[in-house]
C-alpha cells in the first residue's frame, strides 16, 4: 500500500501540476465561449466512458478466479464496446447541436469519438496492471501521456486552432495511455469468444456500474442544464470553478483510492482490520481538506485571478462558496475503494440513488432561482447533506460500526479549520485590495497554522504513520 501511495502520489501530482500550467496557457488563449463548448462535449464524453467501462475495471481487479483466456475475451468485448460507443458518440452530435443550438458539436464528436474508442480499449490493460499492483507503470504513463498532449494542444492554441486544440490534446493523451499500457500486459484478441469471464464479473459488474451511472447524472446534471438555459459562458465559468473544486479531491484521493481496493480486496472479510486502515486515512484526509477548503474560500478571487486572469471573475463567488465543501466530499468519496474491498458493491447503489435524489434537487432549485451562483449555493447544502447520508449507510453497512465512533475523528479538524477560519478572518478584514499580497498573507498564515498544530497536537505522527514501515 505504501509504494502504491508513493508512485501514485508521483503520478497524480505530476499530472496535476501538468494539467494546471496548460489550462493557465489556455485559458489566457481560449475564449471562455470556446472552454464552455469543450465543457459541455467532457460532460457526454464521461457518459460513454462510462458506457464502455460498465464497472468492469474494478471488477476485474476485485475477482480473483480470472484465467490469461477471460482477460482476452473481457478485452474483446471492452473493444467491441468501445467501437459501438464512438460511433454512437459521432451520431450523438445532431443532438447536441439541437439541444445547445450550436453546429459545431457536429464535427467536434466525430473527432472525440477517436478518443473515446482509446479509452475504452484501455480499460482491461489498465485494470490487469492495477490488479498486479504495478502502480508506478500505470502512473508514469500517464504522466509521459499528459506530458505530451499538453505541449501539442498548447502550440495547436497558439496556432490558432481555438477549440480543436483541446480536442486533439485528449485523442492524443487516450492514444498514448493505450498504446503504452498495452505493451506493458499480456492481454491481448482472442478468437475464442464466450460468455462465461462476463458471467464471473457480471454481479459486482452490474452494481459498479448502476453506482457510476446514477452517480454521474447527480454530478453532471449541473452542467447540462446550466448549458442548456444559461448558455456556454455561464457554463464555462461555472465548470472552471468546478474543475478547481475537484482538484484538492483529485489530489488526496487520486492517490489513496487506486490503490485501496486492489491492496484490501485480499482481505474483504476482515471487517475490522478494513475499519481501522478507514478511520486511519478519514483522519488524515479530513485533518487536510477541512482546513484547506477554509483556506481555499477565503482567497478564491486571487486564486482564479492569478491560475487563469480577470476574464474568469465570473467563477469567483462559485468557486469560494462550493470549496467550503471540499472535505465532506473528500470523506465520503475516499470509502469508495472500502466498499468495493469489502465487495458490497450492492451499498454503492443504494447510496448513490439517495445522494443523486438530493443533488438533482438541489440543482433544479438553484437554476430556477435564476443564476450559477445560486446553484453554488444550493449545491452546498447538497454535499454537506449527502456527506450525513452516506457517512451513516457506510459506517452501519458497511464497517459496521457507531457513529459516535467515526465522528470521533472529525474532532481534531474542526478545532483546526476554526483556528484557520479565525485567523484568515482578521486578514479579510484588512481590505486589501491586491490578489498577490491577499493569497501570499493567506497562504503564509495557513501554513504555519498549519505546522504549528500538527506538532504541538502530534497529529503529525499519524501522517508519517501511514508511510512509516513497522
Amino acid at each position: 500500500m505504501r509504494k502504491g501511495f508513493i508512485y501514485t502520489a508521483i503520478g497524480k501530482y505530476s499530472n496535476y501540476f501538468l494539467q494546471l500550467v496548460v489550462q493557465m496557457v489556455l485559458s489566457r488563449l481560449l475564449t471562455p465561449k470556446q472552454f464552455g463548448v469543450a465543457a459541455i462535449m467532457q460532460v457526454f464524453i464521461v457518459f460513454f466512458a462510462l458506457m464502455i467501462e460498465a464497472g468492469m475495471g474494478p471488477a476485474i481487479v476485485q475477482n480473483k478466479s480470472l484465467t490469461s483466456n477471460d482477460n482476452k475475451v473481457l478485452f474483446n468485448f471492452s473493444i467491441v464496446l468501445a467501437l459501438i460507443m464512438s460511433i454512437s458518440f459521432g451520431f450523438f452530435g445532431y443532438f447536441l447541436s439541437y439541444f445547445y443550438n450550436n453546429p459545431i458539436f457536429l464535427y467536434l464528436t466525430w473527432l472525440q469519438a477517436i478518443s473515446i474508442f482509446f479509452d475504452g480499449m484501455n480499460i482491461v490493460p489498465t485494470a490487469l496492471l492495477y490488479k498486479d499492483k504495478r502502480f508506478k507503470t500505470v502512473n508514469l504513463n500517464v504522466v509521459f501521456a499528459n506530458l505530451v498532449s499538453g505541449i501539442i494542444g498548447v502550440i495547436l492554441a497558439f496556432l490558432g486552432f481555438g477549440v480543436y486544440a483541446l480536442i486533439w490534446s485528449a485523442i492524443i493523451t487516450s492514444f498514448l495511455k493505450f498504446t503504452i499500457n498495452i505493451f506493458f500486459t499480456d492481454v491481448s484478441c482472442t478468437t475464442k469468444w464466450n460468455f462465461e469471464a462476463m458471467k464471473k464479473i457480471w454481479t459486482f459488474s452490474k452494481n459498479q456500474f448502476l453506482f457510476n451511472f446514477i452517480n454521474y447524472f447527480s454530478r453532471n446534471s449541473d452542467n447540462i442544464l446550466i448549458g442548456k438555459y444559461m448558455g456556454a459562458t455561464a457554463i464555462a465559468n461555472y465548470s472552471k470553478a468546478y474543475q478547481l473544486l475537484t482538484m484538492p479531491s483529485s489530489l488526496l484521493l487520486g492517490i489513496i483510492s487506486p490503490v485501496l481496493q486492489p491492496v484490501l480486496s485480499e482481505y474483504q472479510d476482515d471487517v475490522k482490520y478494513i475499519r481501522n486502515i478507514s478511520y486511519q486515512l478519514v483522519h488524515i484526509l479530513v485533518l487536510i481538506s477541512l482546513p484547506l477548503s477554509i483556506f481555499i474560500s477565503f482567497s478564491a478571487k486571487s486564486i482564479i485571478f492569478i491560475l487563469f486572469g480577470k476574464q474568469w471573475g465570473g467563477a469567483v463567488f462559485s468557486f469560494g462558496v462550493l470549496s467550503l465543501t471540499i472535505w465532506s466530499q473528500i470523506a465520503i468519496a475516499s470509502f469508495g475503494g472500502i466498499i468495493a474491498s469489502r465487495n458490497k458493491s450492492g451499498i454503492l447503489v443504494i447510496n448513490g440513488v439517495l445522494n443523486a435524489v438530493v443533488t438533482v434537487s438541489s440543482i433544479i432549485i438553484g437554476i430556477a432561482l435564476g443564476s450559477i451562483n445560486t446553484v453554488a449555493i444550493c449545491l452546498t447544502f447538497a454535499f454537506i447533506a449527502n456527506f450525513f447520508i452516506s457517512s451513516y449507510i457506510i459506517i452501519k453497512s458497511v464497517l459496521m460500526d457507531s457513529m459516535k465512533n467515526y465522528y470521533k475523528l472529525f474532532y481534531s479538524p474542526l478545532l483546526l479549520g476554526f483556528l484557520v477560519a479565525l485567523s484568515l478572518g482578521m486578514i479579510k478584514v484588512m481590505n486589501i485590495s491586491n490578489i498577490w499580497i491577499i493569497l501570499g498573507a493567506n497562504s503564509t498564515v495557513f501554513v504555519v497554522i498549519f505546522a504549528i498544530y500538527l506538532i504541538l497536537t502530534k497529529e503529525i505522527n499519524n501522517i508519517k504513520s501511514i508511510f512509516r514501515k513497522e
